[in-house]
């Protein structure tokens, strides 16, 4: 059976989510990151093993998949923007009874028992009934 990584941010007070007037990340999905060398090999070293990222309808609509695909193409060379890559290569699937298909390429959509969803990944299963996924466009 395949593991369940969670991987989030945090701030050192345990803020992780939007309220009010806080943003729920601390960086936008602009070019802007302050990012340094240690944080992109703590990302590599987390996204080197994964082949599936279960990611939620809000951060995909907010930019997620775009933003790591746009810096994928930006840094195609630079070692540490290797997790860039994996997140474009790796299968993304976005559980939401909202949506009834993927705008995303390489993301699947699946609606409803997410603890069965979330089981059948983990079995190599899921995510094949009851969605609809983007076609992936051919490399080059």
């Amino acid at each position: 059976m395949k593991k369940l990584i969670l991987q989030m941010q945090m701030s050192v007070d345990g803020f992780v989510g939007a309220a009010g007037d806080h943003r729920w990340q601390l960086w936008e999905w602009g070019d802007d990151s302050a990012w340094d060398e240690e944080l992109k090999r703590d990302f590599n070293a987390v996204f080197a093993g994964i082949d599936t990222i279960l990611l939620s309808r809000k951060m995909a609509e907010e930019g997620y998949l775009t933003h790591w695909g746009n810096a994928a193409k930006r840094y195609p060379r630079d070692p540490f923007y290797a997790f860039a890559q994996r997140i474009v290569e790796a299968r993304k699937v976005v559980p939401s009874d909202r949506l009834k298909a993927s705008r995303w390429e390489g993301t699947t959509v699946v609606s409803g028992d997410l603890p069965r969803e979330v089981d059948l990944l983990k079995r190599g299963e899921g995510a094949t009934s009851r969605c609809s996924a983007a076609p992936a466009s051919p490399r080059r």
